[in-house]
């Protein structure tokens, strides 16, 4: 009689040990989720790299490409009245477009030789002193594409005469009063009219040299 009941004690303690057992079991908590990497920061892309404004300033920076068709870069003129001009030497001030009285216009005549000054080229050349625009490329071994320098010197054909059936005609514009504007000088603003001359230019505003011509004169064209 002992015996069996020490076995029933025992199976009663076992089985109370394994009750036990599942109900801690059950009652543990989950694993935690692993944590998930956090997403890197988003950076701002700049719009326009480094490698992209150089290629930009490197394009403004070559010079004009000669065609028959091409005029100067000068910006469109705006009439605006005769600003008055303080002289450097005297300080006196005057008003007008050089202080002085015209000079007649010099006559223009075709030089043997001709170099090349800042805001020309040579179709610009060819226009100022009636020549051939094929005669002049093929003296120079120049073609329409070929870039000049300043300070290159042209031969200038002694015969031969603006094609206007070819290339239109010699004057680009109507000879207008010019505003100067920054950058400008009486070669380029020759260049901008096409039929014209720096001399003349010149002589019509009673300016003595390229030097006196400033931004904001007024010039006569002849």
């Amino acid at each position: 009689m002992n015996k069996v009941m020490k076995s029933v004690v025992m199976v009663g303690i076992l089985l109370a040990l394994v009750l036990t057992t599942a109900c801690t079991l059950r009652a543990s908590k989950p694993p935690a989720p692993a944590a998930t990497a956090t997403s890197e920061l988003s950076f701002l892309v700049t719009p326009t790299t480094i490698a992209d404004a150089i290629a930009t300033q490197t394009a403004a920076a070559k010079p004009a490409i000669a065609t028959a068709t091409s005029a100067p870069q000068v910006q469109p003129e705006q009439p605006t009245a005769t600003v008055e001009q303080q002289q450097t030497g005297g300080g006196q001030t005057t008003s007008g477009t050089g202080g002085s009285q015209a000079q007649p216009i010099p006559t223009l005549s075709r030089p043997s030789t001709y170099t090349i000054q800042k805001g020309e080229w040579p179709i610009c050349i060819a226009r100022r002193y009636d020549l051939n625009l094929s005669s002049l490329l093929s003296a120079n071994g120049l073609n329409m594409n070929s870039q000049v320098q300043v300070g290159a010197v042209l031969k200038i054909p002694s015969s031969g005469n603006w094609d206007s059936a070819a290339h239109g005609a010699r004057s680009l514009r109507a000879h207008t009063d010019y505003t100067v504007k920054a950058g400008d000088t009486v070669n380029s603003i020759a260049c901008y009219f096409g039929d014209v001359s720096p001399e003349g230019i010149l002589a019509a505003n009673g300016l003595s040299s390229a030097a006196d011509v400033k931004a904001g004169m007024t010039l006569k064209i002849p």
